[in-house]
């Protein structure tokens, strides 16, 4: 493996269906019991990872966009899939451009409509360290309902996922 664009969107994937995979065997109850954290349950938590990466993917493919969608957009784990697999498409399409041109600007407008430059290589790595802390999150709430999460650290990733 390497540190590139491309790797991180396959480790990211990877992680995604790892950890998604017990979130889709919760009863609807389990799935939407508010437990605390920055969203109050896993529908929301995984609704904003699916949103946000939605998001994203649709400003780097020049896409108009207009902000998070609501978490009752994104309401069950097939959903969320869905909306996380059209992201990695594109997170996988602009990979080889992006990487080769890493310390160009990328210019966008974050969700309260303030336009923002950033570096490209930054861009990446904020969506690939967004998804990570949020399936912290996540993990942690499968084990306030009794389920053990997968592991999903990078040094458990080979590349061939």
């Amino acid at each position: 493996m390497t540190d590139s664009f491309a790797s991180m969107v396959a480790y990211t994937r990877w992680a995604d269906r790892l950890l998604l995979a017990p979130c889709a065997e919760l009863t609807p109850a389990q799935y939407t019991l508010e437990l605390g954290g920055s969203f109050p349950s896993l529908q929301a938590t995984i609704a904003h990872v699916a949103g946000a990466a939605k998001l994203w993917s649709l400003r780097l493919a020049a896409l108009p966009y207009s902000g998070l969608p609501p978490s009752a957009e994104i309401p069950d784990v097939a959903t969320a899939q869905a909306r996380l697999a059209e992201a990695y498409e594109v997170f996988e399409a602009v990979a080889p451009e992006w990487e080769a041109a890493r310390f160009e600007t990328f210019t966008y407008r974050n969700i309260a409509g303030v336009q923002m430059t950033r570096p490209r290589w930054q861009i990446f790595r904020h969506i690939v360290n967004h998804g990570t802390y949020h399936r912290g999150q996540i993990a942690n709430m499968l084990r306030q309902l009794g389920v053990k999460p997968p592991t999903t650290d990078l040094l458990h990733w080979d590349g061939s996922n």
